[in-house]
């Protein structure tokens, strides 16, 4: 007689199964890819946790589980990820939006007027411009990515998330800029990982997620340093500027800032108490 699955044998098996393979949140992980085969919320599955599950439930469920014990990303086997209470398209190509750039949003929401006109530069899936566009009615953003494949996710999230008011341009910072603007904020999460710390990186991370998304050279600051050089140009007076960068860069990246004129130059801590947002205004 075959075994009977419940869902809560079948999660209980596969969250020891996903830990084995290395995985750090076997549990979580093992829920929201048994919701998405049964096309249901996390919260269902424990409403139905002595529910029998049919072969055709589990021929869905299974290879969702080996992909993620092949350390894939759980983001990109469900294809978007959840950032600032919205759904975000992901994908192959594509860097994954992280809970603590969600700050970033925030700052630079508290910092803008209503109408605000934003620059989202290394945008890749479009979360902060585009949160920024979603939460403010009034606001225009433009975002640039160098990424075809970001650029085409980005445009997606922007159609469904705050149509109307985004345009995404392909290209290299702010070459990639159709005409001279000036905007009332300019904020980045860029590349700034130290090719050194390559091997320190999880394997979601580094076997899966877009290299030019990650790594900025030797000292990790090869983007910040064109960003942070190139906007004062772009900032109407009394603009905010801000940026994530790597806590061990907090200093550095400070003391470019004050290099180009940005006042009230100062470091945000994320949840973790991690130095993880330098924001400045232009005089």
């Amino acid at each position: 007689m075959a075994e009977t699955w419940t869902v809560r044998a079948l999660l209980t098996w596969a969250r020891e199964w996903l830990l084995a393979k290395g995985v750090e949140s076997p549990r979580l992980d093992a829920e929201l890819l048994l919701a998405h085969a049964l096309g249901c919320s996390r919260t269902k599955l424990y409403v139905d946790f002595d529910k029998p599950l049919s072969a055709e439930e589990l021929a869905r469920v299974k290879p969702l589980l080996q992909r993620r014990a092949r350390r894939e990303p759980v983001a990109y086997i469900l294809g978007a990820r959840e950032f600032y209470g919205r759904p975000f398209r992901v994908g192959r190509g594509v860097f994954i939006p992280r809970p603590e750039t969600e700050l970033l949003v925030q700052l630079a929401l508290e910092a803008v007027p209503a109408e605000a006109r934003v620059l989202d530069l290394c945008a890749g899936s479009g979360a902060v411009g585009v949160s920024i566009a979603a939460e403010m009615p009034g606001a225009r953003a433009d975002l640039v990515e160098m990424s075809a494949e970001a650029a085409a996710a980005a445009r997606e999230n922007a159609q469904a998330l705050a149509p109307g008011r985004v345009r995404v341009f392909e290209g290299d910072l702010f070459d990639a800029l159709p005409e001279p603007a000036l905007y009332q904020a300019v904020v980045a999460n860029p590349p700034y990982v130290a090719e050194s710390d390559r091997a320190r990186l999880a394997p979601e991370i580094v076997a899966h997620e877009p290299s030019g998304a990650l790594f900025a050279g030797e000292g990790g600051l090869e983007v910040i340093r064109r960003i942070v050089a190139g906007s004062p140009a772009w900032l109407a007076p009394g603009g905010f500027f801000g940026t994530e960068i790597d806590p061990a860069l907090a200093a550095k990246v400070c003391d470019l800032c004050a290099s180009v004129g940005f006042a009230a130059v100062r470091v945000v801590k994320d949840l973790a108490g991690l130095d993880r947002h330098v924001v400045a205004r232009k005089p």
